[in-house]
């Protein structure tokens, strides 16, 4: 059987719900009693739903809600932490605490904090790897992530929100093998269903600093690749310039290939500049394969990710990084001129004899 995408359009609350069970019901996913039901939302910005950064917990809510209808088994809303607050925090901020308060045997899991185990995993990248003890347990799992573009891998979708099963709060030390890792964790935890919320969607500089875009549509899938596959056309990205996607290809786990739907919509999505894609995918490609004994090429990768960045601040005024704050117009050209005078001034000191 072919894997199978259903793409719903959401025109008001009560159709979220509609989508859910129809969709569900659809894929033919069953759930019993002494399921452990894991939900992994995209909670990994600082940016609300209806600004484009997280998942909808709507949509959480009427997933608990049609499981509820068939069974009593325990729901686990699973997320990590990340660098710039913890799962917690997150489930407070996102109003995700409501939904566990509100329905009986719902608990909220911080992948982070949770018991971990050391597991095998022999894998593209991982040859081992330390996981929550709630991934091990889970019995179904679905995954609900954001309709996104992202300055690294194009989009982030199903295959970027498995990103948040690492317990590890910092990733970063993952980016440059990314589409790997990813591709580990799908065949670590495939989910058994595939949603993406792209009722409040982002375009531009994602997943947390592009631009808030109105799409009302939900994806639901039994296959995450397929799926990302179609979300990739639903934004105007072609699947194969993703990078995960095309590794994906390449080891033969996909072909690309899906379902064919019937008036599949296309919103053009804007993306972040080509030539910062491009600065950044080769800034992660060299510090790949630089060795950790040599800094100074770990150096100069970090160096070309800035630059990528940079590109950013020119094209929208402003860019917030971890590493320098807000970085604006202003100050960009600020730190290169300061770098163009730099040569001339320590030659100016050296014939000075300073």
């Amino acid at each position: 059987m072919l894997p199978r995408v259903i793409v719903s359009n959401i025109n008001s609350p009560k159709d979220v719900n509609k989508a859910v069970s129809q969709s569900f019901d659809t894929l033919s996913i069953t759930f019993v009693d002494n399921d452990l039901v894991a939900i992994k939302p995209n909670l990994c910005d600082f940016r609300p739903y209806d600004q484009g950064g997280t998942t909808d917990p709507k949509i959480i809510e009427a997933i608990i809600v049609y499981i509820r209808k068939l069974s009593s088994c325990q729901i686990a809303i699973v997320e990590s932490d990340h660098a710039l607050a913890t799962a917690d925090e997150e489930f407070q901020r996102m109003n995700y605490s409501y939904l566990a308060d509100k329905y009986e045997n719902v608990i909220l899991v911080n992948l982070t904090t949770d018991t971990q185990k050391q597991i095998a995993v022999d894998g593209y990248y991982f040859p081992e790897l330390t996981v929550a003890e709630t991934l091990l347990k889970m019995t179904k799992f679905i995954n609900v992530a954001k309709l996104k573009t992202h300055t690294q891998t194009r989009i982030t979708c199903i295959l970027k929100n498995q990103f948040g099963l690492i317990s590890r709060r910092y990733k970063k030390r993952y980016h440059p093998a990314l589409s790997e890792v990813l591709l580990d964790l799908i065949g670590l935890f495939p989910p058994d269903i595939s949603v993406v919320d792209g009722i409040y969607s982002m375009e531009g500089a994602g997943p947390s600093d592009g631009d808030l875009r109105k799409t009302n549509v939900l994806l639901f899938g039994d296959d995450p690749i397929s799926t990302d596959v179609v979300a990739a056309k639903i934004m105007g990205i072609k699947p194969s310039r993703v990078p995960v996607l095309r590794l994906a290809k390449k080891k033969r786990i996909s072909k690309l290939n899906h379902e064919k739907i019937e008036n599949l919509p296309n919103f053009h999505f804007k993306q972040a500049p080509w030539y910062s894609f491009a600065v950044r995918y080769f800034g992660l490609k060299y510090e790949k394969r630089a060795s950790k004994r040599y800094k100074k090429k770990q150096e100069h990768a970090k160096f070309i990710s800035d630059v990528a960045a940079g590109f950013i601040v020119i094209q929208q005024g402003k860019y917030p990084t971890l590493q320098s704050g807000l970085i604006d117009r202003k100050i960009f050209w600020r730190v290169v001129k300061s770098m163009i005078r730099r040569p001339f001034v320590l030659l100016n000191h050296k014939l000075k004899g300073i």
